[in-house]
């Protein structure tokens, strides 16, 4: 009995040496440590490879020396001036601090983070809207920074969903001239060994559209009478773009864009885009002055209006929000992220976890760490952003206590009780004949 008595101490001393695991008797296929699943799209879930349901949380990391070290010349000193491995090494460290589950700041628990929408920077692409695109710049990157990070990543429990950091001229998404340099971009990155049908990578084809083309003019807001002509013009695109990456024999987990400022995704159950594995979903970005800030009634009318059929049918993959109380002396730009966390923090909370399907990516790096000696943007080893700072109500504070609460359930458990699980309507066929090739697109001289 003795015997027995100290082995029952031995399991208990374990337990509570245990680092955090979900509840419900569920494993992890993500965190610091644990083995990578790979991730594919069921109706309108994001499972893992024992078609679990999981959602992902994270940051957005643009690639580039401003959204890393900055003005900051500790990386650079280390690495002999050298700036791509400066912004490599940058990128271990705060994917270190993302996904270090020991206490910190103060608290209990650490970060909790298991997704990084990391977007090849214009600092290397160039980029269209100023006629700068840099094909060999991209090339030079992906080689230097994307695949060794990626490799990276999957060390660390991080899934990657790769973008591209292109503005479009005159908001002008549609053009022949931008889709021949995006099936250029997608074709080369869709046949890159380290990237191709990698486990813990995925592709986000667009970053705002906004405006397609359709009976002669520009448009893209869910307002407009011809709307989902629109959206089909959008979508006759992006079917460019998923046959070109298909052809490569990739079959990553592709995230598609919505129009106006990946705001409005309504006809996309209805109007569904041609992907012959049917592994894709619905990248959104939310946001305070998307019209709403704080008022949950609006809120709640934005996502039911622009969001949720199409959450009915896909997963969604929020790869933009940012919140914190504007002051007096800042950029009018910020008031775009004007909202608090006792409003649009928790109104944001109530919405996603209702739905039962969403991931997300803090838009960014800088909106939660502080600066300090390694960054002068945001410092991996410095503190949370604006935190107990009660004017700002910022994200960082909230953010690490609801990345770790989501932690808690994943994959999450009890999914069949939530509003996009019970109203699951799954895009299994296009609703209606779109052919994917594309023939209508304007060129670059056609204008409103």
């Amino acid at each position: 009995m003795k015997k027995l008595g100290m082995v029952c101490k031995i399991v208990l001393i374990l337990v509570f040496l245990t680092p955090l695991t979900p509840t419900f008797g569920q494993h992890v296929d993500a965190w610091s440590g644990m083995p990578m699943g790979k991730l594919h799209v069921r109706g309108n879930q994001l499972v893992n490879s024992s078609g679990k349901p999981i959602v992902l949380n994270g940051w957005h990391q643009p690639s580039g020396a401003y959204w890393t070290y900055q003005n900051s010349n500790y990386y650079l000193n280390l690495n002999g001036n050298n700036r791509h491995a400066a912004i490599l090494a940058y990128l271990k460290d705060i994917t270190d601090t993302f996904t270090d589950t020991r206490p910190k700041y103060g608290s209990n628990h650490g970060w909790y983070m298991n997704q990084v929408r990391l977007f090849i920077d214009r600092q290397d692409m160039g980029d269209v809207a100023a006629g700068s695109y840099n094909f060999s710049g991209l090339q030079a990157a992906t080689q230097n920074v994307i695949i060794p990070y990626i490799n990276y990543a999957k060390t660390k429990g991080i899934y990657v969903t790769l973008g591209l950091d292109f503005t479009l001229a005159n908001d002008q998404a549609t053009t022949q001239s931008n889709l021949d340099k995006f099936n250029q971009i997608w074709g080369y990155l869709a046949s890159q060994p380290a990237i191709k049908s990698a486990d813990n990578v995925m592709f986000e084809l667009i970053n705002e559209p906004i405006k397609s083309y359709a009976n002669g003019h520009w448009g893209g807001y869910a307002g407009e009478n011809d709307f989902v002509d629109h959206w089909n013009d959008l979508r006759r695109f992006q079917n460019s773009i998923i046959s070109t990456i298909r052809s490569k024999g990739a079959d990553n987990v592709i995230w598609a864009a919505g129009l106006g400022y990946d705001q409005f995704y309504s006809p996309a159950a209805k109007h569904p885009l041609m992907d012959p594995l049917n592994n894709y979903g619905y990248a959104v970005h939310w946001y305070p002055g998307y019209g709403a800030h704080d008022d949950k009634d609006k809120l709640q009318s934005q996502w039911n209006s622009n969001i949720k059929a199409a959450a009915q049918a896909y997963p969604i993959n929020i790869t933009e929000f940012t919140w914190f109380k504007t002051q007096p002396g800042d950029s009018e730009y910020w008031n775009l992220f004007n909202g608090s966390n006792d409003g649009f923090g928790k109104n944001t909370k109530s919405i996603f976890t209702a739905a039962g399907n969403v991931s997300m990516t803090a838009h960014m790096n800088g909106f939660l760490l502080e600066a300090g000696a390694r960054s002068s943007f945001a410092d991996p080893t410095a503190g949370l952003k604006w935190d107990g700072d009660t004017r700002r109500q910022a994200m960082a504070r909230f953010l690490f206590d609801w990345y770790n609460e989501r932690a808690r359930t994943y994959p999450r458990a009890l999914i069949q009780n939530s509003e996009s699980a019970t109203e699951n309507v799954p895009a299994a066929a296009p609703t209606d004949v779109l052919s994917d090739t594309y023939t209508t697109t304007p060129t670059d001289a056609q204008s409103e």
